[in-house]
């Protein structure tokens, strides 16, 4: 979670009532502790701030820190401790402890897997019996039982019995060294030694009798010689400054890989597990490895993208929308484009590597979001190549370029009536329920039918209703009880007053779903910012089916300007374009012009410049 750099939002000092808040949730969370130890956690008199961030992946989250140290971090509405609090307290989660190779993969988002925990004795079903699914838990390292990780449980104690020991076992949330651990000071885990020192380890071979030393910080350990006193996973990686390990010297590269591939498969990492394959498929005897083979595929279809599909007009180009629209048409028939199959493992790296090249140039031109902005036709390489002749691919590619031309169908959007418990003792005997939809036309039908059914319209007038006890209890309030008639007019009125209003959404070709509250325009807003700058928002799109990414590119490209696009500050509310100038003339003609929106579905119009 706290892999990747995270946004401040805000941070401010904590109030006493705040602090008092916490502290009650604290408590009812780890009953174990006293009123002393909550105290000492939370400090009445000590500064204490709390930040609100944004992650890398859009979620917010809460930082509860003293003297700038974070102790504790609430991510939908669950409340973690950190690894700081943890080496104070370390019995406030149960520990589960592992070997320290399996570190450096934890480091890079792995998971740990049940292979990779260290099981005193032989494992029976009582081992994790106080383990529930869900449940927080620290991971420690064998030799020290000063947490390096907080985590969640994927499996219970049970589970982990059944399944062997086998599959992920705990999901990792905080890690040490990762961006929440340097937001604070920075320290090093204490050196708090270690009475679980089990004689085998699950999945370890201890057939060898020599033993030697592996170090992790302060603490050493005890372990079989041929399974921890390998050169890549016997050394933990440098975080920060932080020595976590010693290398050992290789003793021969094909030695070196073989031990890495076994070391790996008995520790039980979930994590680089391509590069395991990648080792294998190295060590195979015969000439063309399956690496090699995608190798040469991307770089084939990347050829024959640039060749024959990308024109000048589609550039600036994001590399997500090359790689799955331009390149994937060009695979060979029955094959996936799977780049995690490849050396590259990643699409950055395999468009870097182009660009080194000399194929084409690659831009960061929003936050986090790279696109291709320029493509040398004259390279001798893309000048002498000619993209095979195959059937197949040209239909692949002109039913792939037809369903990219395809027009926008926009969404029927229908206003509703919900039923509430205030109108159900009238619709109900219409056979409808609490919370059933109802459109204008049918939320009429039962008044009317209503009315006629029990001759509620006056003879001599019949614009009036008399209000019989049901109706006049549905529509008026405690204070109006002297109003004895109303218009057919003021009758709707009221009744679908006293209703929900919700809107049903239809796609094309999907089902209608049917959403609370009154259907959300548009928004488009003209901000002024830094050096008199201005920028315009978009917000909302998605309602309409409107991919925001696509609709940024779109605009990018339409008026030759900067877009970014970002998630807005509340959760789950979508994402806002940002758009550099005033544009909204240009947006509201895209809006109603290829995306066919209503104008009365957009709101800001009247900001747009005039026109000269």
């Amino acid at each position: 979670m706290f892999k990747k750099p995270f946004q401040v939002k805000t941070q401010t000092l904590m109030k006493g009532s705040d602090r008092r808040r916490l502290k009650a949730d604290i408590g009812k969370l780890f009953p174990q502790l006293t009123s002393e130890c909550l105290s000492e956690m939370i400090p009445n008199k000590e500064e204490m701030t709390v930040t609100k961030i944004f992650t890398h992946a859009g979620d917010s989250a809460f930082i509860y820190s003293v003297q700038k140290k974070p102790l504790f971090f609430e991510v939908e509405k669950i409340i973690y401790p950190t690894v700081y609090l943890l080496w104070k307290y370390t019995d406030l989660l149960p520990l589960i402890f592992t070997w320290p190779p399996v570190f450096s993969k934890l480091v890079k988002g792995a998971d740990l897997m049940l292979p990779g925990v260290v099981v005193r004795g032989q494992l029976t079903p009582n081992t994790f019996s106080h383990l529930q699914k869900g449940d927080l838990c620290a991971i420690s390292l064998l030799g020290n039982k000063a947490p390096v990780a907080v985590g969640k449980m994927l499996m219970s104690g049970s589970d982990m019995f059944d399944s062997g020991m086998k599959g992920k076992g705990v999901q990792c949330v905080h890690i040490l060294g990762d961006e929440l651990w340097a937001f604070g000071d920075n320290s090093k885990p204490p050196d708090l030694g270690d009475d679980f020192m089990p004689d085998k380890a699950e999945g370890m071979d201890s057939t060898g009798n020599e033993e030697s030393e592996v170090f992790c910080d302060n603490l050493s350990l005890k372990a079989p010689t041929e399974t921890l006193n390998q050169p890549e996973d016997a050394s933990l990686p440098n975080i920060r400054g932080m020595n976590l390990g010693e290398n050992d010297e290789a003793t021969g590269q094909k030695n070196s890989n073989i031990a890495s591939i076994q070391t790996e498969q008995q520790i039980g990492i979930s994590g680089d597990s391509e590069k395991v394959q990648e080792e294998e498929m190295s060590l195979e005897e015969s000439g063309i490895s399956k690496i090699d083979q995608m190798d040469e595929i991307l770089y084939t279809c990347f050829l024959c993208a640039l060749k024959n599909s990308v024109k000048k007009s589609d550039l600036p180009l994001l590399t997500s929308t090359f790689f799955k629209s331009f390149m994937s048409p060009y695979r060979p028939s029955g094959k996936i484009l799977d780049i995690k199959k490849s050396r590259y493992k990643k699409l950055s790296k395999f468009l870097q590597s182009m660009e080194k090249k000399g194929f084409i140039k690659v831009k960061e031109l929003s936050k986090g979001v790279d696109s291709i902005v320029e493509v040398d036709r004259s390279h001798p390489e893309l000048k002498d190549f000619k993209v095979p002749d195959d059937r197949k691919l040209e239909e692949t590619v002109s039913s792939t370029v037809e369903g990219s031309k395809k027009e926008f169908q926009p969404p029927t959007i229908t206003e509703k009536f919900g039923v509430t418990a205030a109108v159900l003792p009238l619709v109900k005997t219409f056979g409808y329920s609490k919370g059933s939809a109802l459109s204008s036309a049918e939320v009429r039908s039962c008044v009317t039918d209503y009315v006629k059914a029990n001759s509620l319209q006056m003879e001599n007038f019949e614009s009036q209703i008399q209000l019989d006890p049901v109706l006049a209890d549905v529509i008026l309030n405690k204070e109006e009880g002297h109003i004895t008639t109303l218009t057919w007019e003021q009758l709707f009125l009221r009744f679908t007053s006293k209703m929900q209003p919700v809107h049903e959404i239809t796609f094309p070709g999907q089902p209608p779903v049917l959403k609370k509250g009154k259907v959300e325009p548009i928004r488009i807003d003209v901000v002024q910012r830094a050096s008199n700058k201005k920028i315009t928002l978009v917000e909302n799109l998605e309602t309409y089916g409107i991919d925001p990414e696509e609709f940024a590119h779109t605009v990018q490209i339409g008026v030759a300007c900067s877009t970014s696009v970002s998630p807005l500050p509340q959760k789950n509310k979508g994402f806002q374009v940002m758009i550099q100038g005033n544009q909204i003339n240009f947006v509201a003609d895209l809006l109603t012009g290829q995306y066919k929106i209503a104008r009365k579905c957009i709101t800001g119009l009247e900001k747009a410049p005039k026109k000269r």
